[in-house]
């Protein structure tokens, strides 16, 4: 992985997570925040970045992506939510990777699963964790129950509605470049 791939790639990172953890604070309706609309993203880029990069490169756009998202998270949103988020992603980012790669070693040629099926597991630990350290003694228990089930349920939408763009930045162009790789 070249360093404008992964300097670009710890940008966008930071990027998403700082705008979901500012997002977060602001409830849509009783089962949504705003953050959950863009928090997806993070894992379709770790996607994206893993179908072509080892697991190794990947992990490590993930972890300075961390690292570089926290001081701005503490200044844009409150001490718990910056908390609960870099502790969420740095859970979950992680293990969408060895997800992602577990399942592109038993299933390799059912592309989609990889993605959506990584994003879908890693995102369910997200959300629990997430909702735990930020919301859990704030407000009440049912309050943060739906508000968990709300969140996750559009990042499992999410995580099946990123599958094209998965297969466009991921496969298709990858294999167009690779042309003129030759």
């Amino acid at each position: 992985m070249s360093k404008v791939v992964i300097v670009v790639s710890v940008v966008i990172f930071t990027t998403l997570i700082v705008a979901s953890n500012y997002l977060v604070q602001f409830p849509l309706n009783d089962f949504f925040t705003f953050g959950a609309l863009t928090y997806p993203f993070t894992f379709l880029l770790a996607d994206i970045l893993a179908e072509k990069y080892s697991k190794q490169e990947v992990l490590k756009v993930v972890r300075i992506g961390i690292v570089c998202a926290f001081a701005p998270s503490l200044f844009l949103s409150e001490f718990r939510i910056a908390l609960a988020s870099i502790s969420a992603f740095f859970v979950s980012q992680q293990l969408d990777v060895y997800a992602f790669y577990w399942i592109k070693s038993k299933f390799p040629k059912v592309w989609w699963l990889r993605s959506a099926g990584s994003t879908a597991f890693s995102q369910a630990v997200d959300t629990m964790i997430f909702f735990h350290i930020a919301f859990l003694f704030i407000l009440p228990w049912q309050n943060v129950l739906m508000l968990m089930l709300g969140d996750y349920l559009m990042k499992f939408i999410f995580a099946f509605a990123n599958t094209p763009l998965f297969y466009l930045f991921g496969i298709k162009i990858q294999r167009f470049l690779g042309v003129f790789a030759r």
